[in-house]
């Protein structure tokens, strides 16, 4: 249906955007306003409903108006990549093409959780979803959320797949990581700490949950890279990682989530099972926040 001549996801930085809640609804007026600071940054595109969108709650409906609303203000001046993955195929070959009407660019797809396929379901899942998807796939490897890890060697069937193009790894296992980073796609470090070492083993950017507060910083950090130079790149990535590492003090995107709050972006509401940060993790975060260099008020 496709060939990687026609669209690659571009190198460099992609931002994990939250879903914005207020009093149980998503709050588009605060996603609009996060996206308008995305616009106006250096960031190579935007992915909505992905694991920081909270995705599983989100409701078909609300999905619709998210993905409307991305669509609408990027425009294609920044790439719009959407998750659609689920556990189902069918399910996601719906979503992926709903996405695709709405004006996505670019289809995540992760791995599918729970029900734990083996390699060989694995296969078959995301090449059918290819082979059924208007937009370009990006495969989603996140094991320590869907409980399996796509290998080096399915990677590298799927590689061959004309409308697949991209892997998003959230591994930690930078042995494993290695070894498939010579697979014929683009990897996007789908681990904020772990974003340095991606670069400098040949990844081609992040899909990053910091760069929602601190986009630029995040986009030196590639660009230092990209052009070979390691030092600054390593000056920048430990500059920020105070912040990096304490974003990782609950469940994604609980602290990312009180740290825009107290920036003034939105409020901090998540949805169950999810519960906003407590108190001391608060405080410890907004710390974190101005030893790399971030400042705020304590927000709502």
């Amino acid at each position: 249906m496709f060939n990687k001549k026609t669209r690659r996801l571009s190198p460099g930085i992609h931002t994990a955007a939250v879903t914005p809640f207020r009093r149980g609804e998503p709050d588009l007026k605060a996603f609009n306003r996060l996206l308008s600071d995305q616009l106006s940054s250096r960031v190579a595109g935007v992915v909505v409903l992905g694991t920081t969108g909270e995705a599983p709650t989100v409701t078909d409906k609300e999905r619709g108006e998210i993905v409307s609303a991305a669509a609408g203000l990027l425009s294609g001046k920044k790439e719009l990549t959407v998750g659609c993955g689920s556990n189902d195929t069918a399910k996601t070959v719906r979503s992926v093409r709903e996405a695709a009407s709405q004006g996505a660019d670019f289809a995540l797809v992760v791995a599918p959780y729970y029900n734990r396929p083996s390699q060989r379901g694995l296969l078959r899942h995301f090449m059918t979803v290819a082979e059924e998807s208007p937009v370009p796939v990006i495969v989603y490897n996140v094991p320590s959320r869907t409980g399996v890890d796509i290998s080096a060697e399915t990677l590298e069937i799927l590689s061959a797949h004309e409308n697949i193009v991209a892997c998003k790894e959230a591994s930690a296992d930078m042995q494993s990581v290695t070894g498939k980073l010579t697979v014929g796609l683009d990897f996007f470090c789908g681990n904020d700490a772990l974003l340095c070492q991606f670069l400098a083993s040949g990844a081609a950017g992040g899909i990053c949950v910091c760069s929602n507060i601190e986009p630029d910083r995040t986009c030196e950090i590639a660009e230092a890279a990209a052009s070979g130079d390691a030092a600054k790149a390593r000056s920048l990535f430990y500059s920020l990682y105070p912040l990096i590492k304490a974003l990782g003090c609950d469940t994604n995107p609980v602290p990312i989530k009180a740290l825009l709050s107290a920036a003034g972006y939105m409020t901090d509401e998540v949805r169950p099972p999810l519960l906003p940060l407590d108190g001391g993790k608060k405080a410890a975060l907004l710390y974190a926040a101005a030893e790399a260099g971030i400042y705020m008020d304590q927000g709502e």
